[in-house]
Parts: C-alpha cells; structure tokens; sequence
C-alpha cells in the first residue's frame, strides 16, 4: 500500500476545521465576559510558539508521526506506554466532541430523538472517510472548509443590523484575573488540542510544510473564533451568554430581515455539523493509527470499525448531563489535557534536539578522522 499524502493546503483545512470545531457553537471560557475576545488573543499568542515545536518535531523526524518519534526518543517500553497515553486523549477527545453534537441535537434541534441517534450517524460517517484513507479526510476538509467560511461571513454580514455595541463596555470590567482564567482554558480548548494532528503527520510532505501548516490552520481558525465570538457579544451582550449552553446558535437565531428572512439558525448548524465530522474523524484515524502502531498491526483500517462504535459508545455515557458536558470542557479540561499538549511534546522536542546535537558532533567528528 502506498503511503498517504496530503497536500499542504489540505492539511492547513483540517487544522483550521479541527482547532474551530466545537468552539464555533459551544464558545470557549467566558470567565471575562465582554472581554473574552482579548483572551483568545493572549491564547493564540501562547499557542504560537507551541506551534513551532510541533512543527519541529517533522523537521526532526521526517515522515514519521507522534507515535514513531515517542518510540524512537523513549524507546520500545516507554514509548508505547506514552502512545497509549495518546490513543487515549485521541479516543476520549473524540467522544468528546461527539457528546457535544449529541447534546446539541437533543437540547435545539431533534428533542424527541434519542441522543445515541445522531452521534451514531456522524460516528458511521467518520468510520467511512477513515477507512477511505486521509487522502479522503484532506480533500473533504478542503472542500468544507470553503462551505463553511462562505456561510460564516454570510451569517456576519446579517448579523450586523442586530450588533449593539454597548455590549463591549466597560472594557476589562472585571479586571484581568478573569481574562488570564479565559486565556489557560482558550490555550487548551480549542488551540494545543491540534498536538492530535501530530499522530498524522507522517501524512504531511517531508520538507517545509509543518511549520506553514500549523502556523496558518491555528491563525485561520484564531481569526473566525474571534470573529464569532465579537459577534455573539455584539448580538446577546455578556450577561445572556455567559448562560447559554450554545449561544452561536442563538445568536444567529435573532437573525431577522424584513420579515422574511428569518430561523436561519438550522442552517448556521450545518457549519457546526461540518467542523465536528473533521474533527472526530482526524481523532479516530489518529487513534487507530496508534493502536497500528502500538500493536505492530500492518494496516490502521483493520481496526477502524471497531475503533469507531468504541468512540460512540464513550460519548453516550461519558457524561450524565449537559451540565457536567459544561463543567468539565471550562473547568477541569484544561488541567486534564496539559500534559499531552505542552508538557510531553516539549520534553520530546528537547530530548530530540539534544540528540540531533549529539549526533552531529559525533558526525563532524568521523569526518575529521577521515583522512
């Protein structure tokens, strides 16, 4: 089987598709009211060196994804226990994101449907386009990505006869503790999450994409996460939102033209249907890509199927409520996914510098003995 490539451009629309994902619908930490959209400011800021060193790490190691380098730095031992660690985070992350659909659907849009139901249904797409191969995952990425920026500046521009902008005042009116508190749980959820795309990168070119890839999806999807989020305050001011599970979706619901355009709220979730099927899907080929890997398995698609209802299943019992759902993505995710988003990747990124370092001299040494 030939190895899967995908293109630059591919690549940076599932970055943009994964990082935007839940956050277009469910918003991030809104400790800071008003002023969230500075402190997504400072995570972009935070996120951006964290970029590089992902990005390093395919200059490092060249057509290899997250699971070969943690093999290959901690050895066979503590390598795989750290890729097991990571097939986890990629596993739950995934369920995650599904409970966030199902939740969705069963609180604004399908009440009386059971919420397995739709999870089920976009869990049975993911499988699909995985199994398919990430060829498939990139050119759907790219053609969603179009569909989705073209309905958001659509939504923008309809949305501005309802902004009042007296909702952006006072400026910092609770100080920057809250902005700060915003700031760690923006740099969590939804910008370090993309350290998943790590475990595909033996899909990326060899030379100079990583660093273009990660840099541009994280600054693209900065960029309509800021202007969503400006929008939803403009629209229903701070006090509303802070007690709304989804409030794009009601932002846009307000959404009315002349009386006859109007409830255009059903399909401003089609945006979000679109960035979540992206996303679970790159955590469910990662997944299976690491148990390939882990277990020695000659391709990850013998495992994909039952990888998938797995993801499913987790999702539907992974929490009691959509309070709990609430509690755990402001509160406790990001103390939760640190250690695979920054604490991990960097001692990996030193560790493989101080390798690459040693390697060389030890290069440069064998060419001078030469005669």
């Amino acid at each position: 089987m030939s190895k899967e490539i995908i293109p630059a451009g591919q690549s940076i629309s599932i970055v943009v598709l994964f990082i935007s994902g839940s956050s277009l619908f469910m918003g991030t930490s809104g400790e800071s009211g008003n002023s969230s959209w500075i402190a997504l400011i400072f995570a972009i800021a935070l996120a951006v060196p964290l970029m590089l060193i992902y990005a390093r790490l395919h200059v490092l190691f060249p057509g290899k994804d997250l699971f070969e380098m943690l093999i290959e730095v901690f050895g066979g031992v503590a390598g795989r226990v750290l890729s097991c660690l990571y097939i986890w985070y990629a596993l739950h992350l995934g369920a995650l994101v599904l409970r966030n659909f199902g939740e969705f659907s069963k609180t604004v849009a399908l009440t009386s449907t059971p919420m397995i139901a739709p999870m089920l249904v976009i869990g049975l797409l993911c499988i699909w386009v995985v199994i398919a191969g990430l060829e498939v995952l990139g050119r759907s990425a790219k053609f969603l990505l179009l569909f989705s920026l073209i309905v958001i500046v659509v939504i923008q521009l309809l949305s501005i006869p309802r902004y009042e902008y007296h909702h952006l005042k006072p400026l910092l009116g609770g100080g920057w503790g809250p902005i700060f508190a915003d700031t760690a749980g923006a740099f969590t959820f939804p910008f370090a999450e993309i350290v998943v795309f790590l475990g595909a990168f033996n899909g990326l070119p060899a030379k100079g994409s990583a660093k273009r890839v990660m840099l541009s999806g994280m600054l693209i999807a900065g960029g309509i996460i800021i202007i969503v989020t400006i929008r939803n305050i403009l629209v229903l001011g701070p006090d509303i939102l802070s007690s709304l599970y989804f409030p794009s979706y009601v932002a846009v619901s307000r959404i009315n033209i002349g009386d006859f355009l109007s409830r255009i709220e059903g399909s401003a979730a089609i945006v979000f249907v679109t960035a979540l099927f992206i996303k679970v899907s790159l955590c469910l080929y990662v997944t299976c890509n690491g148990l390939s890997k882990v277990l020695g398995l000659k391709s990850y698609r013998s495992v994909v199927l039952q990888t998938g209802l797995i993801m499913v299943y987790l999702s539907d019992f992974i929490y009691t409520n959509i309070m709990q759902m609430q509690e755990f993505a402001y509160h406790i995710y990001k103390v939760y996914a640190l250690p695979f988003e920054v604490f991990i990747p960097v001692t990996l990124w030193i560790i493989a510098e101080l390798l690459a370092r040693r390697a060389g001299r030890r290069q440069a040494a064998s060419n001078q003995q030469q005669p």
